[in-house]
């Protein structure tokens, strides 16, 4: 038994060159752990230096919204990506008139777009707004001409009221303002519905391009 014991203990390697061996392999599995870090964040870096400046901005107008409509989540409004959804019913009846609550709605949206405008870090970055009555396209049922030219009015009357109820807001920043009618396919969703578009300025653009610049050297 105790040759036995002996024979089999004889082949056991030394400890030492084993933990030697084990050493080496964690470090060449630091090596190579390390160097596909480094890989995923010189890949994820650009990523995020063109996501961040578009997500502050998206974050700045979301934070003034709450601060004026006291939650971001008020019925039958939605901020989506510096977009403003309004469905078209809390603003205006179907001839188009004034309902009940639109005079306080546009009121609310008039101070958000002050609000926002003031804010001069925020209108270096706001090319312009842009107010978008929509239409159901129907293939080739595409609405007729009377009733686009329709859509368009009720763009341009939901313009100027929005731009009335705020004066501050008609004498400083009329030239942000601009709208139109754009068809709306029904897989998007219903088309009674009113979209304030905040466009970006170039000086965002701007911003993204100089946080690339350090990763194209």
């Amino acid at each position: 038994m105790t040759m036995k014991s002996r024979s089999w203990r004889s082949r056991v390697p030394p400890a030492g060159p084993v933990i030697s061996v084990l050493l080496v392999g964690l470090v060449l599995l630091s090596a190579l752990l390390y160097y596909r870090s480094v890989k995923i964040q010189r890949f994820l870096e650009p990523a995020l230096a063109l996501s961040q400046p578009r997500n502050e901005y998206a974050k700045r107008i979301a934070r003034i919204f709450e601060d004026v409509f006291g939650s971001r989540d008020v019925e039958g409004i939605r901020i989506k990506a510096g977009m403003i959804i309004v469905n078209r019913s809390l603003l205006l009846t179907k001839k188009g008139t004034l309902t009940p609550t639109g005079q306080k709605l546009f009121k609310k949206l008039a101070r958000f777009f002050l609000t926002l405008l003031l804010d001069e870090r925020m209108r270096s970055e706001i090319n312009h707004i842009l107010i978008i009555a929509r239409f159901p396209n129907d293939g080739m049922k595409i609405g007729t001409l009377t009733e686009r030219m329709d859509v368009q009015l009720t763009a341009g009357f939901v313009q100027e009221t929005l731009l009335r109820t705020e004066p501050e807001l008609a004498r400083s920043f009329a030239p942000y303002f601009s709208s139109g009618a754009q068809a709306m396919n029904p897989q998007e969703g219903s088309a009674e519905r009113i979209d304030f578009l905040i466009v970006p300025s170039e000086y965002l653009h701007i911003e993204v391009l100089e946080k690339l610049e350090k990763y194209t050297n």
